[in-house]
């Protein structure tokens, strides 16, 4: 009966801390510059919503995704600095979903990794690298993907747990003259029950850091 009692207090205090946390209003959250990569969210019903990614002048990689779908409503900023090893270094994560706050953030402080999302929250000694995955966030995983390519054997440890691996699935060139590109398709493990594909491409003219899409 303890057990029990015990149980119920935590789910209702769970419950008013979520019920209390006030997401960061619309008109709040980060306008995408006229310079961001925009990409349209699709289906065979139509347009459902938006994604922007662009970084600021000190480096911060930031994104915008805004989604209705079917009435639920997804409005998330996600705000990330990479640190010297290539992987986050600090994420803020503003807005909210059908689920209410989305607030979220991680970072390292002295040798450790801290995280408190609206699911979880905890820490970890950080002695090597490892990619933090949000429990929300925006809706392309780009800092996880950038950093599995450009692994010599496509493979990333992640946290709070787990690692992560990409395996190519095949290529095409589509395109002529300085319109040419080169799409590769890779399979993403490690993120949910099943490979998520992702769709890399580049013109053949372009050295840059390859755009990315899931």
């Amino acid at each position: 009966m303890r057990g029990l009692l015990k149980g119920a207090l935590c789910a209702a205090v769970l419950f008013v801390t979520s019920a209390s946390s006030a997401p960061v209003p619309l008109e709040q959250l980060a306008k995408p510059p006229a310079n961001a990569q925009q990409y349209s969210i699709v289906s065979k019903a139509g347009t459902h919503g938006h994604s922007a990614s662009w970084t600021l002048p000190d480096g911060t990689r930031m994104s915008r995704d805004s989604l209705n779908l079917r009435g639920q409503v997804f409005e998330v900023e996600e705000a990330a600095r990479l640190g010297a090893d290539g992987m986050a270094a600090a994420i803020t994560v503003r807005g909210f979903t059908p689920s209410g706050d989305a607030a979220e953030t991680f970072t390292i402080v002295n040798g450790r990794a801290l995280w408190k999302s609206q699911v979880d929250a905890g820490s970890s000694a950080y002695t090597t690298p490892a990619m933090y995955i949000p429990a929300g966030g925006g809706f392309s995983p780009s800092l996880l993907i950038e950093a599995l390519l450009a692994s010599p054997d496509k493979f990333v440890a992640l946290l709070p747990g787990g690692r992560a691996t990409a395996e190519r699935l095949t290529e095409l060139t589509v395109g002529e003259g300085t319109a040419k590109e080169k799409v590769i398709c890779w399979a993403v493990s490690g993120l949910g029950t099943s490979p998520t594909p992702v769709v890399q491409s580049t013109t053949f003219a372009d050295t840059s850091v390859p755009p990315i899409a899931t």
